[in-house]
């Protein structure tokens, strides 16, 4: 009986040592530095961080051990601002990166093959600037769900597999059955391929679809997310930034900015916002449920406006239009009719009008005239133009140089709207053109309508002398003429020196 115990006892023993040579390597984790990891088939898998900094770039070897993993929950509810996963990553597992709340960037590892199920879930703020390489081969269930801050995603054509939910879902509890559901987003678009798991996620879960094969593709500039189409024209499809005041660019790289998506600004704290004058669409609840967001103004270039595209918010399932709300644009444009159907104030903050200080002025050959406008909802540059620039030129800012003798007519034109400026230009004069006076005597030859110095010259010294002043002396008797070069041409005054009697 002894025997056969102690037989037992080794074969539980043997087993027991069996046992432990199946655990893999490092199943207990190891340090290095701020992070923690696990040695998987001779490889290491990121368990765990332990720094304070929120930006962060993860090793790509540890302890002579190549990264190749992030392992399950690594760096759940971190609060990490930017991460950049290195080249040697092949796979990022389950919630590795969920509920980091501040998280904004990801640089993915251009190796990675697979992204686990709710792997960024909950990110708020994790940008669509979020480049996918193209080893990708599968993404899991809720990947990026309730990441709001994400509004579209590119996926390569590579992609195999992308999971239930895994992008334009949120997770949230159904008040009236008071259970969690997963509910689509209207405002999330997918940019992928034809015929592949992009294309087939978006056909079974009712999301955009745009096909990279036409040529779209996608920018983020400021917090805003722009789609860009085939012929090079840009649509704002979503803010995700902080600021309350938000300038639409006019162009995102190169391309003009001509269509604000459908709900782009949905629901953000924006108190006022700046459209160029290059968009000529607004789509359907683009502005909606911006609460502070009490005016905007529509430049006079947009012809479409959306339903509840300004002026309304959503509540339980119902769309409200805002009290004292007010819309500012042109008058017979697409913003006075949108005001007039939704019942919102409008005021005529686009139609051009230009007031000047004098509608005239008379000015001598080289003197100058300053052309005062005041312009009224002004759009884009004021021009000035000269009908003849013969007479008189005029620069970029509506200062006016006489040429020659004549009249001409200055327009200034803003946003369409003209108004003319006659300008009549005349040749400076002397107060004699001839004088006679006798020998010994001095006369005063004076200049109307001189521009800078004048330079007087007498023909015959002898006779008449003149000084810059112009002043006369007769020193002898005889006749002289005398030169005056002023504004640029010349005057002249026939001079008789007579006897003293």
């Amino acid at each position: 009986m002894k025997i056969k115990k102690l037989f037992s006892a080794m074969l539980s023993f043997i087993a027991l040592l069996g046992a432990f040579s199946i655990i893999p390597t490092g199943a207990f984790a190891k340090e290095s530095g701020d992070f923690e990891y696990n040695i998987v088939d001779n490889k290491a898998e990121i368990s765990s961080y332990k720094g304070t900094s929120d930006n962060i770039t993860i090793p790509d070897a540890v302890d002579g051990y190549i990264v190749t993993g992030i392992g399950e929950n690594a760096f759940k509810k971190s609060n990490l601002k930017s991460v950049t996963v290195p080249d040697s990553v092949k796979y990022i597992s389950q919630s590795a990166f969920a509920y980091c709340k501040n998280l904004e960037r990801v640089v993915l590892s251009n190796t990675l093959e697979s992204i686990g199920e709710t792997a960024f879930y909950d990110c708020d703020k994790l940008s669509s600037k979020i480049e996918f390489p193209d080893t990708l081969k599968t993404i899991g269930d809720c990947a990026f769900e309730n990441c709001w801050s994400m509004t579209y995603a590119v996926i390569p054509k590579n992609v195999e597999k992308i999971g239930y939910c895994a992008f334009g879902y949120y997770y949230e509890l159904e008040q009236t059955e008071n259970k969690y559901y997963d509910f689509k987003r209207s405002d999330f678009r997918i940019l992928g391929y034809e015929n592949s798991s992009a294309y087939e996620y978006c056909d079974k879960h009712k999301l955009d679809f745009y096909s990279l094969d036409t040529g779209v593709s996608a920018e983020t500039l400021d917090g805003m997310d722009f789609f860009i189409n085939s012929s090079r024209e840009a649509e704002l499809i979503s803010y995700a930034g902080d600021d309350d005041a938000v300038s639409i660019p006019s162009k995102v790289n190169g391309c003009s900015v001509k269509y604000i998506g459908k709900f782009a600004f949905f629901a953000t704290n924006i108190k006022r916002a700046v459209i160029p004058n290059t968009v000529v669409e607004i789509g359907e609840w683009a502005f909606e449920s911006c609460d502070n967001l009490a005016v905007v103004s529509v430049p006079p270039t947009v012809k479409t406006i959306g339903r509840g595209a300004l002026g309304y918010y959503y509540d339980d399932g119902v769309d409200y239009s805002y009290l004292n709300f007010k819309i500012c644009g042109a008058v017979g444009s697409s913003a006075e009719a949108y005001a007039k159907e939704n019942g919102f104030a409008f005021e005529d903050t686009y139609t051009t009008v230009i007031t000047l200080t004098k509608n005239s002025e008379k000015i001598y050959v080289g003197g100058k005239v300053q052309i005062k406008a005041n312009i009224k909802n002004g759009f884009g540059k004021t021009t000035y133009t000269s009908s003849s620039k013969k007479i008189a030129t005029v620069n970029s800012s509506g200062k006016v140089t006489a040429v020659k003798a004549g009249k001409t007519k200055i327009t200034v034109q803003n946003n369409g709207i003209k108004k003319t400026f006659t300008v009549t230009v005349k040749n400076p004069k002397l107060n004699k053109t001839s004088v006679k006076i006798k020998r010994g005597k001095t006369f005063k030859l004076k200049i109307t309508g001189k521009v800078g110095k004048a330079k007087f010259s007498s023909s015959n010294k002898k006779i008449v002398r003149v000084n810059n002043d112009g002043k006369l002396k007769a020193v002898a008797v005889g006749k002289a003429n005398i030169t005056v070069k002023t504004n640029g041409i010349k005057l002249k005054c026939k001079v008789v020196v007579k006897k003293l009697k």
